[in-house]
């Protein structure tokens, strides 16, 4: 067992999938997988989406659809983001259903498409309000239609992003949604398209009206809420779990006497003696917990007394369900916690340690787990 991993309950991905589904009703699935899954594994993770029923797997890099057609995953990919000039021939082999924001990310799909003798699948994306990709809505029919008529190339669907599903505020999203209405009713009066999607993790649970034939959630898949007013929106419909586990191990334990240091830079003091561990996690892995010492001295200490004045919670890790509090500074790869209280604690057992996922090093062994 390494000692330092990541946990990822398998039972807990297929939970919240579940979840999704009986929540939306018919509406399909593109899961989106992207950043390694959210950190959770880039393959292993779309394998467990792919056979729960997700129609579609959702990435925004070349590189992530090739990992998961490597592994033999055959179930559709969305490229979230229009392939870059050198990208077009490999995403037509690798069988992706690609991102167009303009007619020459089309045309360039065409070509390759054309040479390969093969059709590729093309997704119109529109810009409701975000501002990244996409044509205007008032454009999508002029597009569309340049596009459909392009060799080679099927537009099977038009899409966006919206940039406020997640605000305090609905009435921004139902501005976007507005916006991204009036392209669906033109494209659908004049054009073959007839599949759309825009509901990301928190429209699909605030709007209902925004789930259309399919939606396109992401870190709700994976157990969190992306914002409070999605929560307070799901709340008594769906349950999430937590599938994602940092884990530690304990490479060593030692006696500190009252008066010892502990750490880069001595920055803490044992007022009492202190049994301490040492466990095998730490900045590199993705335990980003700032150190006081790198600020200047007068402005640690107007920093430390604010946190005195505040009661600023301790950095801790847990097992067994108990705490361990974190000693000092959280070095590269190892950190010092107190496991004064802890008396049957030893060498080689394993902690449970804070950490955002998308922070956690990738590189980090996934170990999967089921119920």
């Amino acid at each position: 067992m390494p000692s330092c991993y990541i946990e990822i309950n398998r039972d807990a991905l297929r939970h919240n999938f579940r979840e999704i589904q009986k929540l939306v009703g018919d509406a399909q699935i593109i899961a989106v997988v992207k950043s390694n899954a959210y950190g959770h594994g880039l393959v292993e993770t779309s394998r467990v989406f792919a056979e729960a029923g997700a129609a579609v797997l959702a990435v925004t890099r070349l590189e992530e659809a090739v990992l998961l057609r490597d592994a033999n995953i055959e179930t559709p990919i969305l490229l979230l983001t229009p392939p870059l000039p050198d990208e077009e021939t490999e995403c037509v082999a690798l069988n992706l259903t690609c991102c167009v924001s303009c007619f020459e990310d089309a045309r360039r799909l065409s070509n390759a498409a054309t040479k390969l003798n093969q059709r590729v699948l093309v997704q119109l994306k529109i810009n409701s309000g975000m501002n990244r990709l996409g044509i205007e809505p008032e454009d999508a029919v002029r597009v569309a239609l340049e596009i459909a008529a392009l060799p080679n190339v099927e537009l099977e669907a038009a899409w966006t992003h919206f940039a406020v599903a997640g605000e305090k505020n609905p009435v921004l999203c139902n501005v976007e949604f507005a916006r991204f209405g009036n392209a669906i009713a033109a494209l659908v009066e004049h054009t073959p398209i007839r599949r759309f999607h825009c509901a990301n993790s928190g429209a699909t649970l605030r709007f209902p009206d925004t789930r259309l034939s399919c939606v396109r959630p992401g870190t709700v898949l994976y157990g969190q809420f992306p914002s409070d007013e999605a929560q307070q929106a799901a709340q008594g419909k769906i349950a999430l779990r937590d599938g994602f586990k940092v884990r530690a191990r304990v490479l060593a334990i030692r006696d500190v006497k009252a008066g010892q240091t502990v750490g880069y830079g001595g920055e803490w003091r044992a007022k009492n003696n202190t049994r301490i561990a040492t466990i095998g996690v730490g900045w590199a892995d993705g335990l980003t917990l700032a150190p006081d010492a790198r600020t200047p001295n007068v402005v640690r200490s107007l920093q430390n007394a604010l946190k005195n004045l505040i009661r600023k919670p301790q950095r801790f890790v847990t097992w067994n369900n108990q705490r361990a509090p974190i000693l000092g500074r959280v070095a590269m790869q190892q950190t010092s916690i107190d496991v004064s209280n802890l008396s049957d604690l030893k060498v080689g057992d394993v902690v449970a340690v804070p950490m955002r996922r998308l922070s956690a090093n990738s590189l980090l062994p996934r170990v999967y787990v089921d119920d």
